[in-house]
């Protein structure tokens, strides 16, 4: 019998095994309005959306969230990232809600009952896994954002748009849209010496299996090119593991990871520890300099699955220490 936790876990592997992979891509949306609904296309089929809907639930895995908070809507269910987040919300969503409490709820399997019972006019759940299977099903309940490209496959300010879109809120999305533009050109600006840098980045699995993001497209890469950093051609070469993207670094090729800044994120306090105690690991030469940052998982999710808030939360935590980082003397 799987239980619930392990199947969680599970899960979470795969969180930090994909982090995350959105296409870079851009569209805006062809909403359509009258004065009672609004039109949003989407990749699983067009929705037709009461204005200004007062009822929405959030069932994708991190996104859809953000955003409705981004836009100042409190969906009344959440989902529950207790497993991979303290307290089950964001960091970066956490102090926007203020005195608001979020229902949150486990979505590993759709709860069709408990959304059923709240009567939403809106489902959001372009942030979904599973939508394939589950959207007909949903749609019977509200109607049902999927999408637009593909899962992770949609950019953060194609994703911000079209919510603020189905939600009646075009001027405060492009206003966030703005707010984080404006944030990424001022930490880039603000950090001339990352241009032409080098890195790498990846998840370590709790039985201490590295893996290191190895395709530029990879979103967390694409968040770190834009201020300038490239990834290591060392590992761009590297095969593909189970998800594309991703390479598997064998325990005697941990040099392969050398760059001018090796960024590692845990999924377990026990598997930094057996990682960073390998002699093979202490000798890779970014980590003899102090050029190794152990990303915590909050920041790693942050640029793994980019949002308007997410993204900016990934500025302020992320790139201070690869700063640091950088300044070690080489």
């Amino acid at each position: 019998m799987i239980t619930a936790s392990l199947t969680r876990r599970s899960l979470l592997t795969g969180a930090l095994l994909m982090l995350a992979g959105c296409s870079s891509g851009s569209s805006t949306p062809d909403i359509g309005t009258s004065a009672s609904t609004r039109t949003v296309p989407g990749g699983l089929g067009t929705i037709e959306v009461p204005a200004g809907p007062q009822r929405v639930v959030a069932v994708g895995q991190y996104r859809d969230l953000d955003a409705a908070i981004a836009l100042g809507v409190v969906p009344l269910l959440s989902p529950d990232l207790s497993f991979f987040l303290e307290g089950g919300v964001a960091p970066w969503v956490q102090p926007l809600l203020g005195p608001a409490k979020l229902n949150l709820v486990d979505v590993e399997e759709m709860p069709y009952e408990a959304i059923a019972a709240l009567k939403p006019d809106l489902i959001l759940a372009t942030d979904r896994l599973n939508l394939e299977e589950e959207y007909a099903r949903l749609s019977q309940i509200a109607p049902t954002m999927s999408w637009d490209e593909g899962y992770n496959k949609d950019e953060w300010r194609t994703t911000t748009t079209r919510v603020g879109a189905a939600l009646g809120k075009e001027a405060e999305a492009a206003q966030q849209i703005k707010t984080t533009e404006d944030a990424i050109a001022q930490a880039k600006a603000a950090n001339p010496e990352f241009a032409g840098k080098t890195f790498t980045l990846g998840p370590v699995t709790a039985d201490g299996t590295v893996n290191t993001i190895n395709s530029t497209s990879d979103a967390s890469a694409e968040f770190l090119a834009q201020f300038g950093l490239a990834l290591s051609p060392a590992v761009t070469s590297l095969p593909n593991a189970a998800i594309p993207g991703r390479a598997v670094i064998s325990p005697e090729r941990l040099d392969v990871l050398d760059a001018d800044v090796l960024m590692l994120t845990f999924n377990t306090p026990a598997a930094r520890t057996k990682l960073e105690a390998t002699p093979l690991f202490q000798q890779i030469p970014a980590v003899r300099r102090g050029a190794y940052v152990g990303l915590d998982l909050p920041a790693a999710l942050a640029i793994g699955f980019p949002s308007a808030l997410s993204v900016r939360y990934g500025i302020e935590q992320v790139l201070p220490k690869i700063k640091a980082a950088l300044a070690r003397p080489r």
